[in-house]
């Protein structure tokens, strides 16, 4: 069977079959113990398949057209949150990707900076005022990777911050961690970063996934089969600790971490990410998931793009207003967007998942 949903991926487009020809990808990777080199071709396949999101739901996009940190930088990968009112956080660095490769200005030699932004939105998710935020201040050793990058809002009950990957924090020496820090809207600034560690994390750490209005996150909807979470500790204040919870299904085994995960019709409704290379080009496909309230993953839609297909786009934000749903995305490390759906449309996108074995 394997062999024959190969062939299919790969003919069905030649063939003008597409819906034929995204089944068969789907397939094969909800497949357990495929191997690495078809999984890889596959999602590969799978992206000359892969619809825009406005084929698949009526949408508006918004670009958030806002002036970078400093001269010459960019402005992307954006997270949103309801406050009371929207608000968003767009990151702002120096580099630019050419080529596949980080060009960085000559004065800042090797070094990639980021600053972000705080953006207030009025109701139709145009800018009303855009501030560079502040701090926070932290201990930095030499590593050339400054800032915090790809933040997510984060709502607890302790009031607004975020949580960010960030490199240079002593004493690390550029893996990436998660650090989290409180925000002040008012006054536009990031304090008190504190860094998240255990022995039990990876050598590299990114894109948790927020549990809006609580203490933790999704590590990941599927490690080592398992959706896996990190919560606070109650036994020691400021202390996290990570949870196996229930089995995932295999088509999620490389599902990465994008937006936050908001309240949504009795769970959870998020965004996540799957990588694909073609050649050196790396693909970045989106899939609405949403999880039960026990964070169990129970459906998902098909994969997507926002605006470009076969490229680099990543969602960091997600909230929900009246009857629309929000999200934030950043295109080629470059553009920063807001796409707003109908929240009825993005439920009807929702497929349940296969059982995953236990």
């Amino acid at each position: 069977m394997i062999e024959h949903l190969a062939a299919l991926s790969v003919h069905a487009f030649y063939a003008g079959e597409l819906d034929a020809g995204r089944r068969s990808c789907e397939r094969l990777l909800s497949l357990p113990g495929l191997p690495q080199e078809m999984d890889m071709q596959t999602r590969a396949n799978r992206t000359f398949y892969t619809q825009p999101l406005e084929e698949l739901a009526e949408c508006r996009f918004v670009r958030l057209d806002v002036e970078p940190a400093q001269d010459g930088w960019s402005a992307f990968n954006p997270t949103i949150a309801d406050c009371g009112g929207l608000v968003a956080v767009v990151r702002s660095s120096n580099y630019r990707i050419v080529d596949g490769a980080y060009v960085m200005p000559a004065e800042d030699g090797d070094r990639i900076r980021t600053q972000n932004l705080l953006v207030r939105l009025r109701p139709d998710l145009t800018v009303a005022d855009c501030r560079p935020i502040t701090g926070p201040e932290y201990h930095r050793t030499e590593y050339p990777v400054d800032g915090l990058e790809d933040c997510r809002l984060r709502q607890t009950q302790a009031g607004l911050g975020v949580s960010a990957t960030v490199r240079n924090a002593a004493p690390l020496n550029g893996d990436c961690r998660i650090g989290i820090a409180d925000l002040d809207v008012d006054g536009a600034e990031f304090t008190s970063l504190r860094m998240l560690d255990c022995l039990s994390l990876q050598q590299h750490e990114k894109n948790w996934m927020p549990l809006q209005g609580c203490d933790g996150w999704v590590y990941a909807v599927s490690h080592a089969g398992h959706t896996v979470t990190v919560d606070a500790d109650p036994s020691l204040a400021g202390a996290y600790l990570m949870h196996r919870r229930s089995p995932a299904p295999q088509i999620a085994s490389q599902f990465r971490g994008g937006s936050q995960l908001v309240p949504f019709r009795g769970g959870w409704l998020g965004l996540i990410h799957e990588v694909a290379h073609i050649g050196h080009q790396r693909v970045y496909e989106h899939r609405w998931v949403w999880l039960d309230n026990s964070l169990t993953l129970r459906r998902l839609s098909v994969p997507f793009a926002f605006r470009e297909l076969r490229t680099i786009e990543f969602a960091a934000g997600l909230a929900i207003t009246g009857s629309s749903v929000v999200a934030s995305f950043g295109v080629r490390d470059a553009e920063a967007w807001l796409v707003d759906v109908d929240a009825g449309a993005v439920e009807g996108m929702l497929a349940d998942a296969a059982p995953a074995d236990s």
